[in-house]
């Protein structure tokens, strides 16, 4: 029940202010960039510090990364951690109606 509710507010508030729905997004976002971390260095059997020596950064930086409070990623140190994952990355750009590219970065 207490999700329903929480799941109401957000609605709410959502339906009122752009501002709240594009931090909402925002967060979103950072969430989904924190697990992308997670995910491939857990699929690659790796620990933080095992990563981290493959990236030749320190095991806090990746934990720093796998914090979705975290809101300083790179695109050459998540390029970085996918080629030490054996993982391909690719950047996706859209714009409705007309504009829709894909680029493999990895």
């Amino acid at each position: 029940m207490r999700r329903d509710k929480h799941r109401e507010h957000v609605e709410q508030r959502a339906r009122k202010s752009a501002a709240y729905r594009k931090a909402y997004a925002r967060t979103l976002q950072q969430i989904d960039l924190a697990l992308l971390v997670r995910e491939m260095r857990e699929n690659a059997g790796l620990t933080q510090a095992e990563l981290a020596r493959k990236v030749g950064t320190t095991q806090s930086v990746i934990a720093r990364l796998e914090d979705a409070e975290y809101t300083g990623h790179s695109l050459t140190m998540l390029e970085r951690i996918a080629a030490a994952c054996g993982v391909g990355l690719r950047l996706h750009a859209r714009k409705e109606p007309h504009f829709d590219r894909e680029v493999a970065l990895v």
